[in-house]
Protein backbone atom coordinates (compact mmCIF):
# COMPACT_ATOMS: atom_id res chain seq x y z
CA UNK A 1 0.00 0.00 0.00
CA UNK A 2 1.33 3.28 -1.36
CA UNK A 3 1.54 6.04 1.73
CA UNK A 4 0.00 9.39 -0.30
CA UNK A 5 -0.73 11.68 2.90
CA UNK A 6 0.44 12.63 6.19
CA UNK A 7 -0.91 14.06 8.93
CA UNK A 8 0.33 15.87 12.03
CA UNK A 9 -0.68 16.70 15.36
CA UNK A 10 0.66 20.65 16.34
CA UNK A 11 1.03 20.49 20.17
CA UNK A 12 3.74 18.57 21.52
CA UNK A 13 4.35 17.21 18.09
CA UNK A 14 5.69 19.56 15.58
CA UNK A 15 5.55 22.31 18.16
CA UNK A 16 6.37 21.62 22.61
CA UNK A 17 5.36 23.46 24.99
CA UNK A 18 7.28 22.95 28.65
CA UNK A 19 5.21 25.25 30.44
CA UNK A 20 1.33 24.49 28.87
CA UNK A 21 0.55 24.53 33.14
CA UNK A 22 -2.28 25.88 35.20
CA UNK A 23 0.03 28.21 36.19
CA UNK A 24 0.32 29.68 32.51
CA UNK A 25 -2.66 29.52 32.17
CA UNK A 26 -3.63 31.59 35.06
CA UNK A 27 -0.97 34.39 34.00
CA UNK A 28 -2.84 34.15 30.61
CA UNK A 29 -6.22 34.99 32.36
CA UNK A 30 -4.98 38.12 34.32
CA UNK A 31 -2.97 39.22 31.28
CA UNK A 32 -6.61 39.37 29.31
CA UNK A 33 -8.52 40.86 32.65
CA UNK A 34 -5.95 43.13 32.60
CA UNK A 35 -6.87 44.00 28.63
CA UNK A 36 -10.64 43.64 29.74
CA UNK A 37 -10.17 46.22 32.19
CA UNK A 38 -8.45 48.70 29.87
CA UNK A 39 -11.21 48.68 27.47
CA UNK A 40 -12.75 51.43 30.31
CA UNK A 41 -15.14 48.39 31.72
CA UNK A 42 -15.48 48.37 35.48
CA UNK A 43 -13.55 45.23 36.39
CA UNK A 44 -11.49 43.76 39.04
CA UNK A 45 -9.06 42.14 37.30
CA UNK A 46 -8.45 39.70 39.71
CA UNK A 47 -11.95 38.77 40.10
CA UNK A 48 -12.34 38.77 36.42
CA UNK A 49 -8.93 36.45 36.07
CA UNK A 50 -9.81 33.95 38.87
CA UNK A 51 -13.58 33.93 37.04
CA UNK A 52 -12.45 33.11 33.70
CA UNK A 53 -9.53 30.36 35.18
CA UNK A 54 -12.10 28.44 37.26
CA UNK A 55 -14.60 28.28 33.99
CA UNK A 56 -11.66 27.56 31.97
CA UNK A 57 -10.59 24.60 34.12
CA UNK A 58 -14.02 23.23 34.09
CA UNK A 59 -14.31 23.46 30.49
CA UNK A 60 -10.82 21.55 29.70
CA UNK A 61 -12.05 19.06 32.43
CA UNK A 62 -15.41 18.53 30.46
CA UNK A 63 -14.22 18.50 26.96
CA UNK A 64 -12.28 14.97 27.68
CA UNK A 65 -14.94 13.62 28.36
CA UNK A 66 -17.22 14.29 25.34
CA UNK A 67 -14.64 15.54 22.84
CA UNK A 68 -16.85 18.48 22.19
CA UNK A 69 -15.22 21.62 21.21
CA UNK A 70 -16.66 25.14 22.27
CA UNK A 71 -14.80 27.90 20.60
CA UNK A 72 -12.82 30.17 23.20
CA UNK A 73 -14.85 33.35 22.54
CA UNK A 74 -17.94 31.41 23.64
CA UNK A 75 -16.40 30.42 27.30
CA UNK A 76 -14.81 33.98 27.93
CA UNK A 77 -18.43 35.08 26.46
CA UNK A 78 -19.87 33.27 29.13
CA UNK A 79 -17.64 34.13 32.19
CA UNK A 80 -18.05 37.82 31.16
CA UNK A 81 -22.18 37.50 31.58
CA UNK A 82 -21.74 35.42 34.83
CA UNK A 83 -19.23 38.78 35.71
CA UNK A 84 -22.80 41.25 34.99
CA UNK A 85 -21.08 42.22 31.51
CA UNK A 86 -23.80 40.97 28.75
CA UNK A 87 -24.00 42.04 25.06
CA UNK A 88 -19.96 42.38 25.28
CA UNK A 89 -18.92 43.71 21.07
CA UNK A 90 -17.10 40.92 19.50
CA UNK A 91 -13.95 43.59 19.11
CA UNK A 92 -13.79 43.62 22.74
CA UNK A 93 -13.73 39.82 23.20
CA UNK A 94 -11.31 39.41 20.40
CA UNK A 95 -8.88 42.02 21.80
CA UNK A 96 -9.27 40.12 25.30
CA UNK A 97 -8.41 36.79 23.67
CA UNK A 98 -5.57 38.25 22.16
CA UNK A 99 -3.65 39.04 25.41
CA UNK A 100 -4.34 35.70 26.90
CA UNK A 101 -3.43 34.07 23.54
CA UNK A 102 -0.30 36.46 23.29
CA UNK A 103 0.73 35.20 26.90
CA UNK A 104 0.68 31.59 26.19
CA UNK A 105 2.27 31.64 22.63
CA UNK A 106 5.46 32.35 24.22
CA UNK A 107 5.87 28.97 26.11
CA UNK A 108 5.89 27.44 22.72
CA UNK A 109 9.09 25.94 20.73
CA UNK A 110 9.64 24.73 17.54
CA UNK A 111 10.44 20.75 17.78
CA UNK A 112 13.86 19.74 16.04
CA UNK A 113 14.14 18.38 12.91
CA UNK A 114 10.28 19.41 12.63
CA UNK A 115 11.17 21.89 9.17
CA UNK A 116 13.41 19.55 7.61
CA UNK A 117 10.96 16.66 8.11
CA UNK A 118 7.87 18.66 6.87
CA UNK A 119 10.36 19.82 3.74
CA UNK A 120 11.25 16.30 3.08
CA UNK A 121 7.68 15.07 2.98
CA UNK A 122 6.40 17.96 0.81
CA UNK A 123 9.59 17.13 -1.73
CA UNK A 124 8.57 14.02 -2.27
CA UNK A 125 4.94 14.64 -3.06
CA UNK A 126 3.47 13.45 0.09
CA UNK A 127 0.09 15.30 0.66
CA UNK A 128 0.59 17.05 4.17
CA UNK A 129 -2.31 18.00 6.58
CA UNK A 130 -2.39 19.57 10.18
CA UNK A 131 -5.03 17.48 12.73
CA UNK A 132 -4.89 19.91 16.04
CA UNK A 133 -7.13 20.24 19.45
CA UNK A 134 -7.59 23.57 20.11
CA UNK A 135 -10.18 25.70 21.20
CA UNK A 136 -9.10 29.27 19.47
CA UNK A 137 -8.32 28.81 15.79
CA UNK A 138 -6.67 32.51 15.42
CA UNK A 139 -3.99 31.25 17.67
CA UNK A 140 -3.57 28.17 15.99
CA UNK A 141 -2.93 30.52 12.61
CA UNK A 142 -0.51 32.87 14.63
CA UNK A 143 1.92 30.20 16.08
CA UNK A 144 1.60 28.11 12.06
CA UNK A 145 2.52 32.07 10.75
CA UNK A 146 5.25 32.51 13.86
CA UNK A 147 7.10 29.36 12.37
CA UNK A 148 6.85 29.40 9.22
CA UNK A 149 5.15 26.37 9.05
CA UNK A 150 1.62 27.11 7.26
CA UNK A 151 3.23 26.70 3.62
CA UNK A 152 3.96 23.09 4.31
CA UNK A 153 -0.23 22.31 4.71
CA UNK A 154 -2.77 21.80 1.98
CA UNK A 155 -4.76 21.21 4.84
CA UNK A 156 -5.45 22.50 8.59
CA UNK A 157 -8.10 21.22 10.77
CA UNK A 158 -9.00 22.73 14.10
CA UNK A 159 -10.78 21.64 16.72
CA UNK A 160 -12.54 25.07 17.58
CA UNK A 161 -14.04 25.34 13.52
CA UNK A 162 -15.21 21.70 13.32
CA UNK A 163 -16.72 21.53 16.96
CA UNK A 164 -15.28 18.58 17.69
CA UNK A 165 -11.98 16.78 18.87
CA UNK A 166 -10.02 14.30 18.54
CA UNK A 167 -10.50 11.30 18.92
CA UNK A 168 -13.65 11.82 17.47
CA UNK A 169 -14.38 10.33 13.89
CA UNK A 170 -15.91 13.80 13.15
CA UNK A 171 -12.72 15.51 13.13
CA UNK A 172 -10.85 12.56 11.14
CA UNK A 173 -13.37 12.35 8.61
CA UNK A 174 -13.12 16.05 7.88
CA UNK A 175 -9.21 16.03 8.20
CA UNK A 176 -9.58 12.76 4.89
CA UNK A 177 -12.05 14.22 3.06
CA UNK A 178 -10.19 17.93 2.93
CA UNK A 179 -7.22 16.15 0.80
CA UNK A 180 -9.65 13.47 -0.93
CA UNK A 181 -7.47 10.66 1.48
CA UNK A 182 -8.56 7.08 1.93
CA UNK A 183 -7.49 5.93 5.69
CA UNK A 184 -5.63 3.27 4.32
CA UNK A 185 -2.98 5.24 2.19
CA UNK A 186 -2.71 8.01 5.26
CA UNK A 187 -0.57 8.13 8.24
CA UNK A 188 -1.31 10.42 11.41
CA UNK A 189 1.71 11.50 13.84
CA UNK A 190 1.13 12.43 16.89
CA UNK A 191 1.99 12.55 20.94
CA UNK A 192 -1.43 11.78 22.50
CA UNK A 193 -2.16 8.12 22.67
CA UNK A 194 -5.73 8.98 22.88
CA UNK A 195 -6.16 11.50 20.30
CA UNK A 196 -4.04 10.94 17.51
CA UNK A 197 -3.12 7.20 18.04
CA UNK A 198 -6.44 5.91 18.88
CA UNK A 199 -8.64 8.08 16.96
CA UNK A 200 -6.60 7.62 13.63
CA UNK A 201 -6.68 3.74 14.60
CA UNK A 202 -10.45 3.74 14.73
CA UNK A 203 -10.71 5.27 11.62
CA UNK A 204 -8.60 2.75 9.77
CA UNK A 205 -5.03 4.96 9.55
CA UNK A 206 -1.90 4.07 10.03
CA UNK A 207 -0.10 5.43 13.03
CA UNK A 208 3.11 6.82 14.10
CA UNK A 209 3.33 7.68 17.58
CA UNK A 210 5.81 10.64 18.46
CA UNK A 211 6.47 10.41 22.43
CA UNK A 212 9.69 12.96 23.15
CA UNK A 213 6.96 15.07 24.83
CA UNK A 214 4.25 12.70 24.93
CA UNK A 215 2.41 13.00 28.83
CA UNK A 216 3.95 10.01 30.66
CA UNK A 217 0.45 9.60 32.69
CA UNK A 218 -1.86 9.11 29.76
CA UNK A 219 -4.26 6.75 29.32
CA UNK A 220 -3.34 3.70 26.93
CA UNK A 221 -5.17 0.88 25.33
CA UNK A 222 -3.72 -2.24 25.43
CA UNK A 223 -5.49 -3.47 22.26
CA UNK A 224 -4.56 -0.23 20.07
CA UNK A 225 -0.97 -0.48 19.41
CA UNK A 226 0.94 2.62 17.15
CA UNK A 227 2.36 0.92 14.17
CA UNK A 228 5.68 2.82 14.53
CA UNK A 229 7.03 4.73 17.59
CA UNK A 230 9.72 7.57 17.43
CA UNK A 231 11.07 9.98 19.56
CA UNK A 232 12.72 11.94 16.36
CA UNK A 233 10.41 13.64 13.90
CA UNK A 234 13.57 13.24 11.69
CA UNK A 235 12.74 9.48 11.26
CA UNK A 236 9.38 9.98 10.39
CA UNK A 237 9.78 9.63 6.35
CA UNK A 238 11.79 6.58 6.71
CA UNK A 239 9.38 5.01 9.02
CA UNK A 240 6.56 6.00 6.15
CA UNK A 241 8.59 4.14 3.71
CA UNK A 242 8.60 0.69 5.79
CA UNK A 243 5.23 1.08 5.92
CA UNK A 244 5.08 0.33 2.17
CA UNK A 245 6.70 -2.79 2.33
CA UNK A 246 4.62 -3.89 5.10
CA UNK A 247 1.31 -2.90 4.87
Amino acid sequence: MKIRTVFFDLGNTLLYNQHLNSNSIRIACEKLAEAFQALNYPVHPNELAEKHFQNLMNYYNLREMDYIEHSADIILSHTLEEMGFSHVPEEHILKSLKAFYLSTEANWYLTEHAIETLELLQNQNFKIGLITNASYAEDIRQLLEKYHLEKYFQSVIISAETGYRKPRQEIFDLALYSLASSPTDSVMVGDSFMADIWGAYKKGMHTIWFNRYAVSSQLMLPLCKPDAVTSSLKKVPEIIKTFENIF
